[in-house]
């Protein structure tokens, strides 16, 4: 017995509606990987963005 097998829907050959729907389901996990990845990084440009601002900014209170 050989204990690398491939999941029930690979070894089947399944075709039709079932491997259309495993495909979607991936095909959406990828879509959702994306766009909670590209969150972050937009999270992470703002607060670069942000620091910068402050950081040139003089600060509250100071007489120029």
């Amino acid at each position: 017995m050989n204990p690398i097998l491939a999941c029930p829907l690979c070894m089947s050959g399944a075709e039709g509606k079932t491997a259309m729907a495993a495909n979607s389901a991936i095909l959406f996990l990828l879509v959702v990987l994306c766009l909670v990845l590209m969150s972050f990084l937009s999270f992470i440009v703002y607060l670069a963005k942000r620091a910068r601002r402050f950081e040139a900014a003089p600060p509250e209170g100071s007489a120029q």
